[in-house]
């Protein structure tokens, strides 16, 4: 597996880990959130999608498609500006901040993976 694969693999098994805890625990993650038990059934539907998600990566990362491990780097890193503008707007708490960083951080890997290894984005 290449590296830029490897940080996608990786980051999968952290979303798949996030999404199935929020599938099958979503009072775990609620409070620190700022959910009420009324919004689990919004929870568990997340962590469903967010598995989806980490299956995607983990496929893309086993057949080494770098074309999605650019697509990631370029939303991964948007996260962080979502969450901030949804901040501002009183949409979140702050924590969504801090956990848009791992986002960030994990796409500046790949990003960083990708060029290291001198694969062609396959958007201009």
């Amino acid at each position: 597996m290449s590296l830029p694969a490897k940080t996608i693999y990786y980051f999968g098994f952290y979303i798949g880990v996030l999404g199935l805890t929020l599938l099958l625990g979503p009072g775990l993650l609620a409070e620190l959130l700022g959910f009420q038990a009324e919004s689990y059934i919004w929870l568990r539907m997340i962590g469903m999608f967010m598995l989806f998600l980490a299956f995607y990566y983990y496929q893309t990362a086993r057949q080494n498609i770098t074309g999605f491990f650019y697509l990631t780097v370029y939303t991964r890193a948007s996260i962080p500006v979502f969450m901030i503008v949804f901040y501002i707007l009183g949409m979140v708490k702050p924590i969504f901040i801090a956990l848009s960083l791992v986002d960030f951080c994990c796409a500046m890997l790949t990003w960083s993976a990708l060029r290291r290894t001198g694969s062609k984005s396959p958007v201009s």
